[in-house]
């Protein structure tokens, strides 16, 4: 072992850990704001222009929801789906205003442009679109497909790798080595046992925990009793290695409303996830 090696070993015995999930999640909520992924440039139609015409409009023709415009002033959103869906079809359509299909702002909360985008990704699935607020200025719009913006993707894998950090660390303090490997297949023990060989002998890897992926340290965790509803955690577990994936390697996560809810909702169960490891941990 050379002079470098063995003071990384004797001096930098720091575990990821002990930087603190918590600190870091209050840090992100504070540090990030919803204004990074709001679409600020606003393209807006007029409340006396006639739906059928503001439907069919080039410029217009990408987006499902249409902020209203009424002497320069945002007064409402005109959503396309449900606009195209009003009774007597397109013949109506074509008489009716913007003003009389769109959804009043009266009737709509704005977001605040400083509010936290950590808790906008953890609830962006109960709202199809929120108009975003500077003071009373309405200033952008956010919807779910921002989600696939790159400001969220930091938060994301910070969730993600704060799970699978708190899954290795309960497997540490909780069972010996030779007890969480046994309850893995014979083929993960043997590319664990490999990784070893391959990350130890380059001084990337503390111990066998840390040479595992996320799905051996959730089986281990699962089949141990890490969580008291078994059911329930597998599958929270295998929407965050969904996640994971995707964030890792830079996949389009969030093409479609569905998949962009399950972000949404993947980012809460990676939340309570890190609540649960983190009780049982202390």
């Amino acid at each position: 072992m050379n002079q470098a090696s063995q003071v990384g070993q004797a001096g930098w015995d720091v575990r990821a850990l002990e930087g603190g999930v918590s600190q870091t999640f209050r840090a992100l909520e504070a540090g990030m704001q919803v204004v990074s992924i709001a679409s600020l440039d606003l393209q807006t139609c007029q409340v006396s222009d006639k739906v059928a015409e503001v439907l069919t409009r080039p410029a217009l023709e990408r987006f499902d929801y249409i902020p209203a415009s009424d002497r320069g002033q945002i007064v409402g959103v005109l959503h396309r789906v449900e606009a195209g869906k009003r009774p007597g079809g397109p013949e109506i359509s074509g008489t009716i205003s913007v003003g009389e299909a769109m959804q009043p702002l009266d009737q709509l909360v704005p977001i605040s442009a400083n509010a936290s985008l950590l808790s906008y990704i953890e609830n962006a699935d109960r709202s199809f679109y929120q108009l975003v607020a500077r003071g009373k200025d309405i200033i952008g719009i956010v919807t779910p497909s921002d989600l696939q913006k790159f400001p969220v993707r930091p938060l994301l894998f910070s969730a993600i790798a704060g799970v699978e950090l708190l899954l290795a660390e309960w497997l540490r303090q909780n069972y010996r080595e030779q007890d969480w490997l046994a309850v893995l297949s014979e083929k993960r023990r043997a590319i664990i046992a490999q990784r070893w060989l391959d990350w130890g002998s380059d001084n990337t890897a503390l111990d066998l925990v840390s040479v595992t992926e996320f799905c051996d340290k959730r089986d281990a965790a699962l089949h141990l009793g890490a969580f008291d509803s078994k059911s329930a955690a597998r599958k929270k577990l295998r929407d965050i290695e969904w996640l994971r994936h995707a964030v890792m390697h830079s996949a389009d996560y969030a093409l479609t409303p569905e998949n962009a809810q399950r972000v949404s909702r993947t980012m809460r169960q990676a939340r309570e996830t890190i609540a649960i490891l983190q009780d049982a941990l202390e």
